[in-house]
């Protein structure tokens, strides 16, 4: 059996769900694991086979004063790579593997990547969820002169430690056209969902239930909108006010920017406010939903870029109703028109003819299903996706 060694910024408990899904799939693998010992936000919890070693370290600062300076010296001179790799270096000496995988949401831990599968003479993979052109530019004179200088920076730094990648791997079609200007081998691999937990259930509901879970990322990320002008509209029928529920799992500050929301359009009395829940709890509310809602924002020159959200294919696991809003007229749009999952919606007659579509299905069989294309839909399992970077792996070692 090859061995892998995968270097990754956060590893489950922390909400992690593309690496941890790939240990839990990857077969073929004995995979160890280095990450640091941080765990923050939103807890997921995954079962590991008995083949994975996962080795935590600690990057933990001082406090205060220190702590400024050490950010500082830190993002001067990637001085957290520099300490998980002497760590992992040490703790790993005599250990033989056949490849590097190193995961990353921006830029760290690239370096540390780069050193061990150097140190080692072995193939490295890096695999990047999320890259800095991405994001929606600042505003203000001050905010962009100094994040422009932080996005150069970081962009020429990633790029730079890209030239040593044997593959990159990203999760869009915009992520690899972008990258593909700076390596030459980039290979698509979406998120997902995994098969085995977000499966399709029929439950019946009492009410017409549109749910969303996560948080809210702010306007230039997510533009909710559109979906609450409908609601305004739809609900000016008392009936279809009586039966709809809009059920929120956010954390406390999206729920801020949504009870406020909620205000301005008058329609408290068919919202639901709930806190943010585990992950192993989102298969069962997805199932309990007429509708979930996906929030997005139209991809634009200044805006955001290639995002597919986890959100989405979740819902495509459960075969319920996506509703995106707002389209982004860009990768999402063109996977939801694919697998036949639901409507990107760009204007609010949009958004309301297709909640009445489901509103009636629901008022006639008590819950709904989306008729999702199986061939399509498949494309998009953890387990899929584990066979691919288990092929890209074993190419480049074989």
């Amino acid at each position: 059996m090859k061995r892998l060694l995968l270097i990754c910024d956060a590893f489950p408990p922390a909400f992690a769900p593309r690496m941890g899904n790939l240990c839990k799939f990857l077969s073929g693998f004995e995979t160890t694991v280095v990450t640091t010992d941080a765990v923050n936000g939103q807890k997921w919890m995954v079962d590991l086979p008995p083949n994975i070693v996962v080795r935590r370290f600690s990057l933990a600062s001082k406090c205060g004063a220190v702590n400024l300076l050490y950010k500082f010296v830190n993002y001067a001179f990637s001085l957290d790579d520099r300490r998980l790799y002497a760590k992992a270096s040490r703790a790993l000496a005599g250990q033989k593997f056949d490849a590097v995988l190193c995961a990353s949401f921006y830029i760290f831990p690239l370096l540390c990547g780069r050193e061990m599968a150097r140190k080692l003479q072995i193939p490295l993979v890096v695999d990047l969820r999320d890259i800095v052109e991405q994001y929606a530019k600042p505003v203000g004179f001050q905010k962009v002169a100094c994040a422009l200088k932080m996005r150069w920076l970081n962009r020429w730094r990633r790029n730079r430690l890209l030239q040593f990648a044997d593959a990159v791997t990203t999760v869009s079609p915009w992520h690899v056209a972008e990258l593909q200007k700076h390596h030459p081998r980039v290979q698509l691999i979406y998120n997902g969902f995994d098969a085995a937990e977000f499966s399709p259930k029929t439950v019946k509901t009492d009410k017409f239930a549109i749910t969303y879970t996560g948080r809210l990322l702010g306007g230039a990320y997510q533009n909710p909108n559109l979906f609450f002008e409908a609601m305004r509209e739809l609900c000016e029928d008392a009936r279809f006010r009586e039966n709809v529920r809009v059920r929120w799992f956010v954390d406390a500050d999206s729920e801020k920017r949504i009870v406020s929301l909620v205000q301005q359009f008058g329609l408290d009395d068919c919202t639901e406010m709930n806190p943010l829940v585990s992950a192993k709890d989102v298969p069962n509310i997805l199932n309990a939903s007429s509708v979930i809602l996906v929030l997005t924002e139209k991809s634009t020159a200044n805006g955001p870029h290639g995002v597919m959200t986890t959100k989405f294919f979740e819902a495509l696991g459960v075969e319920k109703p996506v509703l995106c809003v707002r389209s982004d007229e860009a990768c999402l749009a063109e996977v939801i028109r694919q697998t036949n999952a639901g409507v990107a919606a760009t204007n609010v007659e949009e958004v309301k003819r297709f909640i009445l579509e489901k509103y009636s299905e629901w008022q006639r069989f008590g819950f709904t299903h989306q008729s999702v294309n199986q061939h399509e839909k498949a494309k998009f399992s953890r387990q899929m996706q584990a066979k691919q970077f288990e092929r890209l792996l074993l190419s480049l070692i074989l």
